[in-house]
Protein backbone atom coordinates (compact mmCIF):
# COMPACT_ATOMS: atom_id res chain seq x y z
CA UNK A 1 0.00 0.00 0.00
CA UNK A 2 1.29 3.82 -1.37
CA UNK A 3 2.09 6.31 1.00
CA UNK A 4 -0.86 8.27 -0.81
CA UNK A 5 -3.59 5.76 0.05
CA UNK A 6 -2.40 4.65 3.21
CA UNK A 7 -3.01 7.93 4.92
CA UNK A 8 -5.81 8.89 2.61
CA UNK A 9 -8.18 9.08 5.44
CA UNK A 10 -6.13 11.92 7.18
CA UNK A 11 -6.23 14.47 4.28
CA UNK A 12 -9.14 16.70 5.64
CA UNK A 13 -7.47 16.74 9.67
CA UNK A 14 -6.49 20.75 10.37
CA UNK A 15 -2.99 20.16 12.04
CA UNK A 16 -1.84 23.53 13.22
CA UNK A 17 1.99 24.33 11.84
CA UNK A 18 4.34 26.31 13.94
CA UNK A 19 7.98 27.88 12.97
CA UNK A 20 9.82 28.41 16.20
CA UNK A 21 11.26 32.12 16.32
CA UNK A 22 13.27 33.39 19.71
CA UNK A 23 11.30 36.41 20.20
CA UNK A 24 12.53 39.50 22.67
CA UNK A 25 12.22 39.56 26.39
CA UNK A 26 9.74 42.14 27.41
CA UNK A 27 8.59 43.95 30.69
CA UNK A 28 5.08 43.02 31.47
CA UNK A 29 3.78 46.50 30.90
CA UNK A 30 5.50 46.10 26.78
CA UNK A 31 3.43 43.14 27.32
CA UNK A 32 -0.29 44.88 27.99
CA UNK A 33 0.45 47.74 25.46
CA UNK A 34 0.67 44.99 22.29
CA UNK A 35 -2.37 45.76 20.10
CA UNK A 36 -2.73 43.91 16.85
CA UNK A 37 -0.49 44.13 14.23
CA UNK A 38 2.16 44.87 16.90
CA UNK A 39 5.61 43.97 15.82
CA UNK A 40 7.97 41.99 17.28
CA UNK A 41 11.45 41.70 16.32
CA UNK A 42 12.78 38.39 16.31
CA UNK A 43 16.61 38.93 16.09
CA UNK A 44 16.40 36.20 13.11
CA UNK A 45 17.48 37.21 9.40
CA UNK A 46 16.96 35.42 6.20
CA UNK A 47 18.54 32.89 5.50
CA UNK A 48 18.30 31.76 9.16
CA UNK A 49 17.45 27.99 10.46
CA UNK A 50 14.60 27.71 13.00
CA UNK A 51 12.62 24.56 14.41
CA UNK A 52 9.55 23.32 12.79
CA UNK A 53 6.36 22.13 14.58
CA UNK A 54 3.09 20.36 13.39
CA UNK A 55 0.85 19.37 16.45
CA UNK A 56 3.35 20.43 18.47
CA UNK A 57 5.79 17.47 17.69
CA UNK A 58 9.08 18.35 15.90
CA UNK A 59 8.92 17.74 12.19
CA UNK A 60 12.16 19.34 10.52
CA UNK A 61 13.96 22.74 10.11
CA UNK A 62 13.55 25.34 8.07
CA UNK A 63 15.19 28.45 6.44
CA UNK A 64 13.97 32.24 7.04
CA UNK A 65 12.77 33.49 3.25
CA UNK A 66 12.02 36.73 2.31
CA UNK A 67 8.38 36.59 0.57
CA UNK A 68 7.67 40.05 -0.51
CA UNK A 69 6.65 42.30 2.29
CA UNK A 70 6.12 38.95 4.49
CA UNK A 71 8.79 36.35 6.13
CA UNK A 72 8.31 32.65 5.37
CA UNK A 73 9.90 29.71 6.20
CA UNK A 74 11.35 26.89 3.44
CA UNK A 75 11.49 23.89 4.86
CA UNK A 76 14.79 22.14 4.25
CA UNK A 77 15.17 19.19 6.38
CA UNK A 78 13.06 16.66 7.99
CA UNK A 79 13.00 15.13 10.87
CA UNK A 80 13.54 10.72 10.84
CA UNK A 81 11.89 10.23 14.63
CA UNK A 82 14.66 12.12 16.10
CA UNK A 83 16.01 15.34 17.22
Amino acid sequence: MGATTEFEHLRDIPLRFEAVLPGPVLRISELLELAAGSVLKTGRAAGETVEVLAGGAYIGSAELADAGQRRAVRMIGFSTGTR
